[in-house]
């Protein structure tokens, strides 16, 4: 890699980032809009390119095993959580003061009937309401992450295939980890079966980082990725509106399992990967200052991500008060809280560059 920043990735991350809080948000579209995709949604595609981010920031050629610079990102991630769980459980509180024991905030409603040990469990990782499992699976994945670039350098068919039966027995056996705050009990995001996910993206960043091609243009691969990508769109909105069953039948819940990483989702966010990958407009469009927004804030990544959880926290809560609110209200909420995650991105970069700057004046005058 020459050391030119690969804006794709911070486009894509940046485009993902707002996708997933209007999913989060709930409004009235929001699960209709999160279907139109196809099988998969925005969160593939950034688990996909947090592995290629990953290898890019941590991975080193032939380094033997190297913890430090992973794991303590994986301390600061978890440290984040915590901080959103506070938050949203003071809100919580605040609903529940306001409005009474009938409206409780999204997700948080058992908190409070035993705080103590709950809030225990939230420090095990173990009690985790709402969209409050995203942070912790990458908890886990950056904590595999340095043993997966051993594995790489020893063999990366080795790699990916152990990966993949992680996956295959972990979604056939619904493997999870336990979280009490969900119905089903585990983590809506099982890390075991999304490490394959993180897995490719890994593998395909340090390829990117070793100067070698990335999803090289294939035509018949580029038109079979176009067809699913774009076929998987009408047929899985036919689907979510009931307008057809599954030719798949009771399988089909399994291909297209989010918390398990169903093969259709993985497919369809490879799909829609290689074709971006391999238009020009795309890499145009990552490098043109009309969208630098969304790049700067793909860049900034964890601070968007986590504003836009407390957003789109505000939003459930403001949709649970007012179920019927108008559609135009719903609408200047989305504008408003997408805004704002691009805004805090653009302050992010406008202090990083200042103390670029800075650094460099002062390498100057002391030189």
């Amino acid at each position: 890699m020459n050391g030119e920043r690969e804006n794709r990735i911070d486009l894509l991350r940046g485009l993902s980032l707002l996708l997933i809080f209007i999913g989060h948000a709930e409004f009235t579209f929001s699960l209709t809009f999160q279907q139109s995709r196809g099988f998969c949604d925005a969160s593939e595609m950034f688990v996909l390119l947090a592995g290629m981010s990953c290898a890019l920031a941590y991975y080193r050629p032939d380094a033997g095993l190297r913890l430090e610079r992973p794991w303590k990102r994986a301390l600061r991630l978890y440290l984040v959580h915590l901080l959103l769980f506070v938050i949203m459980a003071i809100v919580s509180a605040l609903v529940v003061m306001a409005f009474g024991q009938t409206v409780l905030a999204a997700d948080m409603a058992d908190f409070w009937q035993d705080p103590f040990y709950q809030g225990l469990q939230a420090l095990s990782l173990s009690y985790m309401p709402g969209n409050l499992d995203i942070l912790p699976m990458y908890v886990v994945l950056l904590l595999f992450a340095p043993f997966a670039f051993l594995l790489h350098d020893w063999s990366r068919s080795a790699l990916l295939g152990l990966s993949c039966f992680i996956w295959f027995v972990a979604g056939l056996g619904h493997i999870n980890f336990p979280n009490a705050a969900l119905e089903g009990r585990t983590w809506y995001f099982d890390p075991l079966s999304w490490q394959f996910i993180f897995v490719i993206g890994t593998y395909l960043g340090v390829r990117m980082k070793r100067g070698q091609p990335v999803l090289p243009y294939n035509r018949a691969v580029f038109a079979a990725a176009a067809v699913f990508a774009a076929a998987a769109i009408p047929l899985n909105l036919a689907l979510h509106l009931g307008v057809m069953d599954s030719p798949f039948g009771e399988l089909h819940h399994q291909l297209v399992s989010k918390t398990n990483g169903g093969p259709l989702r993985i497919i369809n966010v490879l799909a829609i990967l290689y074709i971006a990958w391999n238009i020009p407009a795309v890499k145009a469009a990552a490098d043109h200052p009309a969208l630098r927004l969304i790049c700067v804030a793909g860049r900034h990544s964890l601070v968007v991500f986590s504003t836009g959880i407390l957003l789109s926290f505000a939003a459930v809560v403001l949709m649970t008060l007012d179920p019927d609110m108008p559609i135009v209200l719903q609408l200047l909420l989305l504008a408003g809280g997408c805004g704002l995650q691009l805004a805090i991105g653009w302050v992010l970069e406008m202090r990083k560059t200042a103390k670029a700057e800075a650094m460099s004046y002062g390498l100057r005058t002391t030189a």
